[in-house]
């Protein structure tokens, strides 16, 4: 499994499980949505120029942190085998919500 990922491909995932994404500032932020739709506390940000170009290992390190996962559990979000139910399961464990 490579240690990098593409801004494309972080963004189609995220949206696919659960995400909203807000283009509107200078940067692409991706919240995610809770049981009843809304925008919950977890979010993610990227640049505009990332969609583009591939996110060093650091970078994702940090993605990851932003939204209550290990490095490994974001790699597997945007990779597909986390789904959108795991992911939500990890944050109602965690008590980031409900």
């Amino acid at each position: 499994m490579s240690s990098t990922r593409r801004g494309r491909d972080m963004d189609a995932a995220l949206r696919k499980k659960g995400f909203r994404c807000d283009r509107s500032g200078k940067h692409i932020w991706y919240y995610f949505r809770d049981s009843n739709g809304e925008d919950s506390d977890v979010k993610v940000m990227m640049s505009h120029g990332m969609a583009g170009s591939s996110l060093s290992t650091d970078l994702l390190s940090r993605m990851a942190r932003q939204l209550h996962l290990s490095t490994r559990q974001f790699l597997a979000l945007i990779d597909c085998p986390l789904d959108e139910a795991g992911y939500r399961a990890i944050l109602e464990e965690l008590r980031i919500i409900a």
